[in-house]
């Protein structure tokens, strides 16, 4: 009997620590759906505000003033377009009837007022199938949205990862506060942002021609080249390489004997807004390195690392090797040796091993210039002038956070962290530039 009952009391022990379990949990998810109804609440309330004082602050003036300009020149307001909507359906919306891309896309906040967009969201995309892409169902399960991580992206020329992807990034990042952070991101963005469709294959800035291409076409044309065995030497250029070459004559003819040159920076981005011929995509050699590390694990290309402090190479290709474990980089060699005695010893090392792509890191215009002299003896497909970018992938030196390449603010950063050696670069460099394209976009009009 003994046994019996310390059995019987033993099940209702257990019976009662399962019904309290059960009663947790299903408090614990009572409490959680109320705060995530509660914070999607206080969401859709603040965004509502917020877009009803933007509402007044963009949608009404321009629309009073094309209310007036349609009295006089009976020019439709709106321009009416179908979109892909809620669960990938079509939807149609309107858009202000102007050229100006940001006044034109004011119209659409009555649509946000009226619940048919969502303030922050994925881009808004015309209805047509050429626009869907295997895998992007995800993106049209929910209303887009005005404000946009691709807009944020493409205005400062970064959208190197393309839309479908940055779209799926932002989807599976999104909160509250990284919706507030897009919005107030977007305000610079604006300033950076050119919309068109039309552009040159190739622009002349200063007197000096580079490609004007995305960075997948860079780094496709990169891979074919080396397939092809086809020997190429490419360069980068800045605006800190524009004052440069202004001075430098010697530089500025090893340039204009570059196979690839691709622009780098907010800053040439800025020129080529103000001279009328947009950039596409900022091609700066940082970004690049991570898709030719992929694209090097599917063709099997070797690289050899030229340039850098004592130890920088090394302390790369070991940081390289750890995030792309099937990367063949053959060599490596800091940039500080003798080069009156020891250049020739380094080109037979570099010819022994035969690498795909010589990243060559000595600072412009040196390395262009060393490149220049020595690219007849030596046999590599790709020789590459790459500047700073063995520091930033050593560890030696950190790189800008995302928030400010997206609103162009890395030279900031860079400033912050070498104070003295970027000043100069910096704070005279950069209205330096910007005044010499005004000053050569005049004289060349």
């Amino acid at each position: 009997m003994k046994k019996e009952r310390k059995e019987i009391a033993e099940l209702e022990r257990r019976l009662n620590r399962g019904i309290k379990k059960t009663a947790t949990v299903s408090l614990q998810k009572f409490l959680f759906t109320a705060f995530y109804l509660f914070s999607k609440f206080v969401t859709e309330v603040f965004e509502k505000i917020f877009t009803l004082s933007l509402f007044f602050l963009f949608f009404v003036p321009i629309g009073l003033c094309l209310i007036v300009r349609k009295i006089f020149t009976r020019k439709t307001i709106f321009i009416r377009k179908n979109i892909y909507w809620l669960n990938g359906r079509q939807k149609l919306i309107r858009y202000f009837n102007c050229k100006n891309y940001l006044l034109s896309n004011a119209a659409l906040l009555f649509h946000v007022l009226t619940f048919d967009l969502k303030l922050i969201g994925v881009s808004i995309k015309e209805y047509d199938s050429k626009n869907r892409e295997a895998g992007d169902t995800c993106l049209y399960e929910e209303k887009p949205g005005v404000f946009n991580l691709w807009f944020l992206r493409s205005s400062s020329r970064i959208a190197h990862e393309g839309k479908t992807k940055i779209e799926m990034e932002y989807n599976y990042k999104k909160d509250f506060f990284g919706d507030c952070a897009l919005i107030v991101k977007s305000i610079p963005a604006a300033f950076f942002h050119v919309s068109t469709s039309n552009y040159y294959p190739e622009i002349n800035l200063l007197d000096i021609t580079f490609c004007n291409m995305t960075m997948r076409d860079a780094v496709d044309k990169i891979r074919e080249d080396i397939r092809n065995r086809l020997r190429r030497k490419i360069y980068f250029v800045n605006a800190d390489c524009f004052n440069k070459a202004f001075s430098n004559h010697s530089y500025v003819e090893v340039l204009q004997k570059a196979d690839y040159i691709f622009p780098d920076g907010i800053g040439v981005h800025l020129a080529c807004k103000m001279t009328k011929k947009p950039l596409k995509e900022n091609v700066n050699g940082t970004d690049m390195l991570p898709f030719l590390c992929r694209a090097s694990l599917l063709d099997g290309f070797t690289f050899f690392l030229l340039g850098g402090k004592p130890g920088v190479a090394a302390k790369m290709k070991e940081n390289l090797e750890k995030q792309y474990p099937a990367i063949r980089i053959i060599g490596e060699q800091d940039g500080y040796f003798n080069r009156s005695t020891e250049t020739e010893k380094v080109i037979e090392r570099i010819k022994e091993l035969n690498p795909d792509v010589l990243l060559v890191a000595f600072g412009a215009p040196m390395q262009e210039l060393w490149i220049d002299k020595y690219f007849c003896q030596l046999n590599s497909p790709i020789m590459m002038g790459v500047g700073g970018l063995f520091d930033f992938y050593s560890g030696n030196i950190r790189r800008a956070p995302t928030w400010m390449r997206e609103t162009g603010l890395e030279w900031v950063f860079r400033l912050m962290m070498e104070p003295a050696r970027m000043f100069r670069r910096y704070i005279i460099g950069n209205p330096l530039f910007i005044f010499r394209v005004i000053k050569w976009k005049s004289l060349t009009r």
